[in-house]
């Protein structure tokens, strides 16, 4: 949002400069972006002047020589500007005049051609940027004028960035009123003075509704027998400081009253409307639009437009319709100000990919009250600027009454949250200057009315806030922190997850931070940002397999990962997950180990962690069509399952164990899940743990299957004996064979 210091001026009295106007609204909160200084320093020598006529340089192909007239004599220029033609007006400066880059102009010769002066552009003359090129003035220019006198006294321009919950900022008068505030000197609102004429509006044109619940307001003025020119100096200068381009005198008041009352307005030449109808419907599924920048889109039922008795004429709050634009043959101006739902044109302008100031505005919440002010303001300015009869009343359909919200604020509240008491007079002084009514009052608390254009005012920490930026948050003073940090029932879990982040980084694996939004889950958001974000998560697998992806094609093919975050069911649940990917080769280095990673790697780490989870395997040749090298395994687990946990100490055991290993081939669609079930159908009493050691594939393996090699460990509460141990492996053998499609290997 930009606005100009003399701007401001004209709607509340205040006697700071620039610099400290931008320090007063920082410290109320509205962030100064950028602040720039226009003019002043504009030399005597510089001087309207018209260009006569213009030649190519008879030595440089890029260079032209004009000859100009600035009020006394006509002077011979050299010029290297392409934009300019002879009766074109221009800033001109002449020999003597000192530049604000450092130089002063004299008369020389440029490849042999004598040049007396420079015509000038914005940026030389430190204007705001136009179009490249020469600065070209209005026809209306005084030849031989002063160039600073014609533009008037030097200005500052303010760029601010203007949070999503103070649409109210988008607007001069909108920071003026927090001006009004800081100093305690009333705002002053633009008088309105408009002659009607004797015919009414709703006799002339008429209004339609039918979708209220995307525009609960839409009132309609009509300015009949007005005259399309060019805008007067005043106008143009203002529009142009804060980046606007001078279009015509209609279009200009709008885009005026746009930022100076922060409400979009729209002009439609009223003759080009079909029946002289205003139509507010959805959108036909498949409707095609032409807006005023060229561009093309095809709609659908869920987008807003206007219309008349035959075809959209604008997309709602977004861009007026080629079809029905004011130009240079407009007599008849309908002048619409609105209020359309912030959500839906939000979503339209995203979808459509069109975006504007009025969107921009429409989409944070406008003032459903205040567009009857805006609309009375332009239709003043057009008629004292383009003449015109503006008919009598307004057409004005307002889908149910505008509500009126009240919010209570307790002093004694006022005074904990902030750590100062604000006496109760001057809490009272602060919303008053603000533009909030006091409704009720009495010791204890205040009740104030949030008008229309507060859409943030909503509860009593908003109104406190409001205390805090007015009163001054430099004077409240700063306080030590306790010297020891307060206990959270948070710390416990979250130290846990340190611990888990610890143990695995030191197995070497990296941390990734997922989005919670993906493109496909079950808990489907009702309006997503995006198709790519239209469901919160179900698994961390997706993310993490980007991850790798994403490694892979920037070359780095050895990747381990771990991701701890939260994952939604269907119906909107959550719960936090662990998870962990793998792919490439165990170490990196010339003179190491360079086994691929395998089942090992996962499984060693969940040891690790305590915890046991099934772990996946993605195949190298499968991992291929994933644009990934080598093969994957994954697993994920549930976080609490590890984090809550609580420590199990057990005694040391007395006897020791005997260990006896064993190798099957089976097919490579049996898991290590399958083989520990059928394990556990003939478990010994005294087999005590079973551990895979190996996957083998080759060698004397038939294609499609693999060997699997177990170690198998027995211990009781004595020794045992090698004819009790060789008689629970060979039990155990015998129930694999029948349960499996297995060759026991004999070493």
């Amino acid at each position: 949002m930009k606005f100009t210091y003399n701007w401001l001026k004209q709607y509340v009295d205040f006697d700071w400069s620039p610099q400290e106007l931008a320090e007063k609204l920082t410290f109320a909160g509205i962030e100064v972006e950028d602040v720039q200084t226009l003019g002043g320093k504009i030399p005597d020598q510089v001087v309207v002047a018209q260009v006569l006529s213009s030649e190519k340089h008879p030595n440089a192909d890029k260079l032209t020589v004009a000859r100009v007239n600035d009020g006394s004599m006509e002077r011979q220029i050299v010029c290297g500007a392409k934009n300019y033609k002879p009766g074109d007006k221009v800033p001109l400066a002449l020999p003597g005049a000192a530049m604000a880059a450092g130089f002063t102009i004299k008369e020389s010769k440029l490849r042999g051609v004598v040049s007396q002066g420079m015509m000038c552009s914005a940026e030389e003359l430190g204007l705001p940027k136009g179009e490249d090129g020469l600065l070209i003035l209005p026809a209306d220019a005084p030849v031989g004028k002063k160039f600073a006198e014609y533009v008037g006294p030097g200005d500052t321009v303010f760029d601010i960035e203007v949070t999503p919950n103070r649409p109210d900022w988008l607007s001069v008068i909108g920071i003026a009123r927090e001006v009004a505030a800081l100093t305690g000197n009333p705002l002053k609102l633009p008088e309105v003075k408009t002659t009607e004429h004797t015919e009414d509006t709703e006799a002339l044109c008429s209004v339609q509704v039918e979708a209220p619940e995307l525009c609960p307001r839409y009132t309609a003025r009509l300015i009949r027998g007005v005259k399309i020119g060019p805008s007067p100096a005043w106008l143009k200068q203002t529009l142009e400081k804060i980046g606007l381009r001078s279009i015509n005198n209609v279009v200009d008041v709008t885009n005026y009253v746009l930022m100076e009352c922060g409400h979009p307005l729209h002009a439609f030449d009223c003759n080009l409307l079909k029946g002289h109808q205003i139509i507010v419907r959805r959108a036909a599924n498949g409707e095609r639009y032409e807006a005023i920048d060229d561009s093309k889109h095809e709609l659908t039922s869920e987008m807003l437009v206007i219309a008349d008795a035959e075809r959209a004429v604008a997309l709602a709050g977004i861009m007026g319709g080629k079809n029905s634009e004011i130009n240079d043959a407009t007599t008849d101006v309908l002048l619409e100000a609105a209020y359309f739902t912030p959500s839906n044109i939000r979503r339209t302008s995203k979808q459509l990919g069109l975006a504007s100031d009025s969107s921009y505005r429409f989409e944070r919440g406008t003032d459903i009250e205040g567009l009857v002010f805006a609309s009375n303001r332009a239709a003043a300015l057009i008629q004292q600027l383009a003449g015109g009869q503006i008919a009598r009343g307004m057409i004005d359909v307002l889908a149910k009454p505008i509500e009126q919200r009240r919010v209570a604020c307790r002093y004694a509240q006022a005074t904990r949250l902030l750590g100062i008491e604000v006496p109760p007079a001057t809490v009272k002084k602060i919303f008053v200057g603000l533009g909030l009514r006091v409704a009720k009052d009495d010791a204890a608390a205040c009740e104030v009315e949030a008008p229309s254009f507060r859409v943030d005012l909503e509860r009593e920490a908003d109104l406190i806030e409001e205390i805090c930026r007015i009163y001054g948050v430099e004077k409240i003073p700063s306080a030590m922190l306790p010297s020891t940090a307060q206990v959270s029932e948070f710390d416990a879990e979250w130290d846990a997850r340190r611990r888990v982040r610890e143990i695995l980084n030191a197995l070497g694996f990296h941390e990734a931070v997922n989005q919670t939004m993906v493109q496909s889950g079950q808990a489907k958001l009702q309006n997503p940002l995006t198709s790519e974000m239209s469901a919160l998560r179900d698994s961390l697998a997706p993310g993490l397999l980007q991850n790798l992806r994403t490694n892979v094609s920037r070359h780095q093919y050895d990747v381990r990962l771990f991701e701890m975050g939260r994952v939604f069911a269907a119906d909107g649940k959550e719960t936090w997950r662990l998870a962990l990917a793998a792919t490439g080769r165990r170490t990196t280095g010339d003179w190491e180990r360079t086994e691929k990673t395998d089942y090992f790697d996962l499984k060693g780490a969940l040891e690790e962690l305590g915890a046991s989870a099934e772990i996946r395997e993605i195949p190298a040749a499968q991992a291929r069509k994933m644009d990934l090298r080598d093969a994957v395994y994954y697993a994920e687990l549930d976080l609490p399952a590890i984090t809550a946990a609580e420590k199990q100490f057990r005694e040391l055991p007395k006897f020791p164990s005997v260990v006896r290993d064993m190798a099957m081939v089976v097919p490579e669609d049996v898991r290590h899940a399958d083989v520990l079930a059928a394990i556990e159908k003939s478990r010994s009493k005294h087999l005590e743990s079973v551990e895979l050691f190996d996957i083998f594939r080759g060698g004397q393996i038939p294609s499609g299957k693999k060997s699997m090699a177990y170690s198998l460990t027995f211990r009781a509460d004595r020794n045992l004996t090698d004819a009790e141990v060789n008689a629970a492996h060979e039990q155990m053998k015998r129930q694999l064979q029948q349960m499996l499609p297995c060759e026991i290997r004999e070493s």
